[in-house]
């Protein structure tokens, strides 16, 4: 008898170790685990950052008036399988080789939880490749209880040199509300990039206060931060005269949604069903009211890279960039087929800008 006491005693205990073992795991940082020191910086062309304020930042070129944006989303940087380090490696390797003026992040960059660590390791990323960054959140950035916020996680990237992203106005919602001002060398504005924060769902409260498409749970940007568009997008006119601006979110607006039924496809396929912002924000027509955003960038859907002209604006999906997250490989499609890549932009001086998409797949040849 005494004998089964003591077995059932030592069974408790090592019961109770073993949940606190897997209680501290939980609790543990979870590194890229990417040799960062080793990363060869890029040769990039004179930008820097000649002016800030609350909601904007501002980044000129010493000479020449044409910018190079590579745009990458959904990387899913969870850190827990070697998928993280492909995507890192594949987003390194693509810097160094397109050497761009400008790496814009559509949103759901940093995930799952344990996630500071990586938050700093991809921000050293960039000031080892010493290449200008932002971009937005994701719906999937704080959404684990570890994860850090997603206010921690915005503090974090732009404590550093090279990082642009800006929370953005307090008297406003969201994390990630701000302008990137890409200014010629003889000072006259090239193009505006407006960065908005578009949550994750919507909750009870946001359901009776508005209007729900049938089967849409995704938020967007709310009323306050259309609003700041709309002032913002008028206070640069003022300042610059006629100009041209793309906007950034991570969920796809409605208007994606009656895009794809009344617009002119240009090019890419809509492979699922869009996940956009579930109520009607304004923020689309606001838009079309500036008269200045021709284009809009979106990320969240991995299987969709599509873009449509759709009255009078280009709405855009960047190519998904992540191989830890849902994809073409979950179908059963060959290498070869996968969507993970890039977006990369040129903006001309006049407004206008030319667009391609980059495959990972035809790049490396993978098969």
């Amino acid at each position: 008898m005494k004998k089964k006491a003591i077995i059932i005693l030592c069974c408790v205990l090592a019961a109770i170790l073993i949940a606190g073992g897997v209680i501290t795991l939980t609790q543990l940082p979870m590194p890229l685990n990417y040799p960062i020191d080793e990363i060869a910086p890029v040769q990039q062309s004179d930008v820097a950052i000649t002016a800030e304020d609350a909601d904007s930042v501002t980044l000129q070129k010493a000479a020449g008036d044409t910018f190079k944006v590579l745009m990458f989303t959904d990387m899913h940087l969870d850190g827990k399988n070697k998928t993280s380090f492909v995507t890192v490696e594949r987003m390194v390797d693509s810097i160094q080789r397109e050497k761009p003026d400008l790496v814009l992040l559509g949103g759901d960059n940093v995930t799952s939880g344990r996630n500071e660590k990586r938050a700093h390791q991809l921000a050293q990323i960039f000031e080892q490749l010493g290449v200008y960054w932002g971009g937005v959140l994701g719906n999937h950035e704080g959404d684990n209880k570890y994860s850090i916020t997603r206010s921690e996680m915005v503090e974090i990237f732009s404590s550093y040199a090279h990082c642009l992203m800006r929370r953005g106005p307090e008297n406003i919602d969201g994390d990630c509300n701000y302008a990137i001002n890409l200014l010629s060398a003889d000072g006259s504005l090239t193009q505006t990039v407006f960065c908005l924060d578009s949550f994750d769902e919507i909750n009870d409260d946001m359901r009776a206060a508005h209007e729900i498409f049938d089967g849409k749970h995704y938020d967007g940007p709310h009323e306050n931060q259309v609003q700041w568009y709309r002032a913002k997008a008028a206070a640069l006119k003022e300042q610059y005269g006629d100009y041209k601006s793309m906007l950034l979110v991570h969920i796809p607006l409605h208007a994606y949604d009656l895009a794809t039924e009344n617009g002119e496809f240009l090019y890419g396929d809509k492979r699922e069903d869009i996940c956009s912002t579930a109520y009607e924000n304004g923020l689309f027509g606001a838009i079309k009211e500036s008269g200045t955003t021709t284009a809009v960038f979106c990320g969240h859907d991995h299987l969709n890279n599509f873009g449509v002209f759709y009255d009078g604006v280009m709405l855009s999906y960047i190519e998904p960039s992540g191989y830890g997250a849902y994809g073409l490989k979950k179908r059963g499609a060959p290498k070869s087929e996968w969507l993970q890549g890039y977006t990369v932009l040129t903006l001309l001086p006049d407004g206008t800008f030319s667009h391609g998409q980059v495959r990972y797949a035809e790049v490396y040849g993978d098969e």
